[in-house]
């Protein structure tokens, strides 16, 4: 098929594997008899869960803040550098979410990477990498909660939830978030967590439960999500 239909163009066989209904299922097996039948899924019965990549990571965090830009080709961004980022040559940064446009745009210098992509692995280009390493550290977590791109975005989703969605309940807010994250709505057990942490959480910002703070949180909150950074 790779020779004969896609007329050796690994591009567009790559397309047609990942549109395989294999390459789409769920990570969670259909039935319990699979998992003891094939144990370690050598015959490929569910999909392995996948942490995303650190430029999807990013580009995922402008799309459900609305602010990912995705005009395709144009000049390359400069990479945004804060405080932690030093040495001789360090050249002027770049806007803080790389204008909204995909990582793909970033401009990449060597002895200035952007942290949050190196802490999910992000390949060091000092030479060829076949094939990236897959962690699991506390820093990624640290990444999430404290990143000033993730806390700028988590600002400006709880904006975009509020203007969009002025009148409505938090519960109702709560679904379009998992909505707009996960794509899906929330489990009965996460709605409860949400609803039970509401009152509190509104009382430190005010009492009031349309304050832009608390909505910052709450979205920052899912970020932080390990639904959000892997494929189930």
């Amino acid at each position: 098929e790779f020779v004969d239909t896609h007329k050796w163009s690994t591009k567009s066989f790559i397309a047609r594997l990942l549109l395989t209904r294999t390459y789409g299922q769920s990570s969670k097996s259909a039935d319990p008899e699979f998992d003891t039948g094939d144990p370690d899924n050598i015959l490929v019965h569910r999909m392995p869960v996948r942490r995303l990549e650190a430029e999807a990571i990013r580009d995922s965090v402008l799309a459900v803040s609305g602010r990912l830009d995705r005009k395709v080709g144009g000049q390359p961004i400069p990479t945004y550098l804060d405080e932690f980022v030093v040495g001789r040559g360090r050249p002027g940064g770049g806007p803080l979410d790389g204008a909204g446009r995909r990582s793909l745009y970033t401009s990449v210098r060597r002895n200035f990477l952007p942290t949050l992509m190196l802490a999910f692995d992000f390949p060091m280009p000092f030479s060829t990498k076949g094939k990236r390493d897959i962690t699991n550290v506390p820093a990624q977590s640290l990444a999430l909660m404290n990143d000033k791109l993730i806390y700028e975005q988590a600002k400006i989703w709880a904006q975009r939830i509020l203007q969009e969605m002025p009148s409505a309940t938090p519960q109702e807010r709560f679904t379009r978030m998992f909505d707009d994250a996960f794509a899906r709505p929330p489990q009965n057990h996460e709605l409860t967590i949400l609803m039970d942490t509401f009152p509190g959480l509104m009382e430190l910002h005010g009492g009031n439960p349309n304050s832009p703070g608390l909505w910052q949180d709450l979205c920052h909150g899912l970020f932080s999500m390990n639904d959000f950074i892997y494929l189930q």
